[in-house]
């Protein structure tokens, strides 16, 4: 019998597996959908859109309003203005083979 390690280090990798394999066949279902000039399918499992989502590129002025951000978040950090709370969370890391 598993021990609940293995379980869920047998868990992630398949979904990591699966995330892949999801990640192939919708390239594939799109450029299908888009080659012959469908936006919408209706299967028997259930219908299928595609959707537009808007990829944004940012001027160096946003990108420098970033980096202020994040070093005043750093220092509020570091100098306790900010506060944070702990909570238990679970971190795996796979063995390599």
């Amino acid at each position: 019998m598993e021990d609940n390690y293995t379980k869920i280090a047998t868990i992630k990798a398949e979904i990591e597996k699966l995330k892949k394999q999801e990640d192939e066949i919708k390239e594939i279902i799109i450029a299908d959908m888009l080659d012959s000039g469908e936006d919408k399918k209706e299967t028997p499992v259930g219908k299928f859109s595609i959707t537009m989502l808007k990829k944004w590129t940012y001027t160096p002025k946003v990108d420098e309003l970033n980096e202020e951000f994040k070093a005043q978040k750093a220092l509020e950090e570091s100098t306790g203005e900010a506060t944070y709370v702990e909570a238990p969370s679970l971190r795996f890391t796979k063995v390599s083979l």
